[in-house]
């Protein structure tokens, strides 16, 4: 929850009178923890931020989230989001040439820099942080210090409320513990560790760790989770720790990013002065290009892509634009592909992992080093000094990707040491444009050490019709203007703006979509209510055939389309479409796009993890967390063969689960569900009848037994269509399922 702001959060963080600042929203926030208390009894505060975020996490029933956002002084409510660890399961220091920047004897090897993992629990016993030689720094150790040792030096947990697993509150989880270890040896561990008789080093070897445990939650399929309001309450701590670099190797498929708390508390340690190192995601192979995941999203993260030992894009690394609001990702490259590192004792001390999680604390290593040797450079130019420097990251063909797929490039740290100039920006989305349409973004370059004066400038497109337009030179320090025009052809235009000044080449990425969507020319009419609709494809215009972002799959619409408008009110937690007969497929897209898709769940795919459908198709198409707006419901098929009538059901904000009841009639046992939301999912309902399951399905919203005298036990689970779309996006593992479990007596 999100209190009314008291002031300007940033600058006061960084003003002499930060204490005094505190105090008063301390102050503020008690004053608002009491009304919340005093309105809603069964309120319970949890998390309080001061740092990366103004407000605190209320843990409450879902009943009185209306009551809650009502109380004098609620700015806003903030849903829970859940994460896991980003894995797909050769790097090492000197492929991104940090072993450069240790210095004689060790001097700049991270000394001092203290790297916060916020993953799953790292394992502090490992040889690979062993303590020897190293000293609590003031302050320190914090958390459960009985767990902290002189080289991890901070250990602490952030399980949800109410939970009963027995490790959820301890820093290392024996039985489910193992992402956080192996990305903090990639980022820090000790310099000459022994892995199976090949000598290892961490990125900035000489670094303290701080472990904070936001992943406590175990799963059928993804490890251990966690909310995004323990997410947050981590980066909290780790900022008021006093980390230097934060580490995120975790992700969730992007919403809004303006209702997506994990994004704010990301850009909130950006402001604190503390480096947020995020992934980038590991869905190109199923999604293509607008793949990148949150928090990656954060505009002020250093969102990190993987790329092989010999420098070609790996194959998984997701791919910008983030799919949702467009902005220019991944920023930088690193190692990712068969990466060396500590594991717990238990899986074998020491093995390789691939996936952006590998590739992301390189960099958080990196940034860690850059910290130390340069102390006066900010978060954002840290952030340049490592994507103007980048080089070239090749595809298996042996050409340069896109930025979208690089950013702006495979880190180089001797070149990110001396970065001449620093830009910001640090890279450049100018949206969606229609053909010739222009759009302008000024970039300030100012001097960091040996960079002023001028530098000619020229363009290099890499894939695309769009054009871009630049002065020829440009001074440094100053402004420098770039002009974008949407080209004749619809698709993506990318590439680099480059500066050059005699040998030496700097580099902005950019990119931009020439936008043309024929939906905007289509008859689109009203949907002004919830419930069930009917309409036919029959007769309806043949004009999209493809729709993005992301643009993964090889699904193309030669059919004839139909397609709705609806207006969002407010913000509410979800909307959504089902095709209940017909052969047409929803998808839902911004208004009149279907080149901007809203987001992973405005596509037809079950995307929960935690149901045994998960990555399959289903006709159901939604949005988590929208803005209040336009949006439109397209119905399209595959061929003009599947053209005909069809039904669906148009829901908005559907938090509940369907109502289960059973009853006796005559010789039946009669299982009743039903759903008022977006209905119930006959595929989801299971029921068990004295212990064995029943193959009958549910008709209409009942499903009869013939039963035999007696008592009888009666377990039914059953989802609504809602849970296709819930990719952890609330508190609950699953929030639209419900279970029911019963005896009966047949007379």
């Amino acid at each position: 929850m999100k209190a009314a702001p008291l002031s300007t959060f940033g600058r006061s963080l960084q003003s002499a009178s930060h204490a005094g600042y505190v105090r008063r929203l301390q102050a503020a926030q008690n004053q608002l923890a009491r009304r919340v208390q005093s309105a809603v009894p069964a309120a319970e505060v949890r998390w309080r931020y001061h740092l990366v975020l103004d407000g605190f996490a209320v843990v409450l029933p879902r009943s009185e989230l209306s009551a809650l956002a009502r109380v004098p002084g609620v700015d806003k409510v903030w849903p829970n989001v859940r994460y896991h660890a980003l894995r797909d399961s050769a790097g090492s220091p000197g492929q991104i040439g940090a072993d450069k920047l240790w210095g004689p004897a060790f001097a700049t090897a991270g000394n001092g820099m203290k790297i916060g993992i916020i993953d799953d629990g790292l394992e502090a016993t490992h040889p690979y942080f062993n303590p020897s030689g190293y000293t609590y720094p003031a302050g320190f150790p914090k958390g459960q210090t009985q767990y902290t040792t002189p080289k991890v030096i901070v250990q602490r947990t952030f399980a949800p409320p109410s939970t009963t697993y027995k490790y959820a509150n301890t820093p290392f989880d024996p039985t489910g513990s193992f992402h956080a270890t192996h990305v903090a040896g990639i980022a820090a561990g000790d310099f000459g560790a022994n892995a199976s008789g090949t000598s290892i080093s961490g990125v900035a070897p000489n670094a303290y760790l701080g472990n904070y445990k936001a992943l406590t939650i175990p799963t059928p399929n993804f490890g251990l989770d966690g909310n995004s309001a323990e997410i947050a309450a981590a980066i909290e701590a780790a900022v008021a720790d006093g980390m230097n670099v934060i580490n995120l190797s975790l992700g969730e498929p992007e919403v809004e990013p303006s209702r997506d708390l994990v994004v704010q508390a990301i850009d909130g340690a950006a402001a604190a002065g503390v480096v947020p190192v995020v992934a980038a995601g590991n869905d190109f192979d199923d999604f293509g290009y607008g793949s990148v995941s949150s928090p990656g999203s954060a505009p002020d993260a250093i969102t990190v892509a993987a790329v092989t030992a010999d420098g070609a894009i790996a194959d998984f690394s997701s791919a910008g634009p983030t799919p949702v609001s467009l902005g220019m990702k991944p920023d930088i490259s690193a190692p990712g592909v068969n990466v060396l590192s500590s594991l717990p004792a238990s899986q074998g001390t020491w093995g390789l992992l691939s996936g952006t999680s590998m590739a992301t604390p390189a960099i958080a290593g990196a940034a860690a080093l850059l910290k130390e040797r340069h102390p006066e450079w900010t978060v954002a130019q840290i952030k340049s000094a490592l994507v103007q420097t980048g080089g070239p990251v090749h595809s298996p063909s042996g050409s340069e990707v896109l930025p979208l797929r690089e950013g702006g490039g495979a880190a180089d740290l001797t070149r990110a040491d001396v970065p001449l100039i620093f830009a910001t920006p640090t890279g450049l989305s100018f949206g969606r444009l229609a053909p010739a349409q222009t759009a302008a973004r000024t970039v300030d370059l100012s001097d960091a050490g040996g960079g002023a004066g001028d530098w000619a400038v020229t363009v290099q497109i890499q894939a695309g019709s769009g054009t871009l337009a630049v002065p020829t030179a440009v001074a440094v320090p100053g402004p420098l203007t770039v002009t974008a025009t949407g080209g004749a052809t619809a698709g993506d235009t990318a590439g680099f703006v480059i500066l050059t000044r005699g040998t030496d080449i700097r580099h902005i990425p950019f990119w931009f979509q020439t936008s043309a969507p024929k939906l905007a020319t289509e008859s689109r009419p009203l949907i002004s209510r919830a419930g069930l609709h009917h309409s036919t494809t029959r007769g309806g215009p043949s004009k999209i055939s493809t729709y993005r972002y992301p643009t993964g799959g090889d699904v193309t619409y030669g059919g004839p389309e139909r397609a709705f408008r609806v207006v969002v009110k407010h913000a509410p937690a979800n909307i959504g479409v089902v095709v209940l007969s017909g052969r047409a497929t929803p998808h839902v897209t911004f208004d009149g796009a279907e080149d901007h898709l809203a987001g992973y769940t405005a596509l037809p795919l079950d995307l929960n993890p935690y149901r045994a459908a998960y990555g399959r198709t289903v006709p159901v198409a939604g949005v988590v967390l929208p803005l209040a707006g336009t949006y439109d419901l397209v119905f399209d098929t595959r061929s003009a063969a599947d053209a005909g009538p069809f039904s669906f059901r148009y829901w908005v904000n559907d938090v509940t689960p369907p109502r289960l009841r059973v009853t006796v009639e005559g010789h039946d046992v009669v299982v009743h569900a039903t759903d008022s939301g977006s209905g119930v999912d006959p595929s989801s309902v299971i029921v068990k009848f004295d212990g064995r399951a029943v193959t009958k399905k549910l008709t209409g919203s009942t499903l009869q037994i013939r039963a035999a005298k007696g008592r009888h036990t009666v377990a039914v689970t059953a989802s609504d269509y809602q849970e296709t779309k819930n990719m952890e996006d609330v508190g609950p593992i699953l929030p639209n399922t419900a279970t029911l479990r019963t005896t009966v007596r047949v007379r």
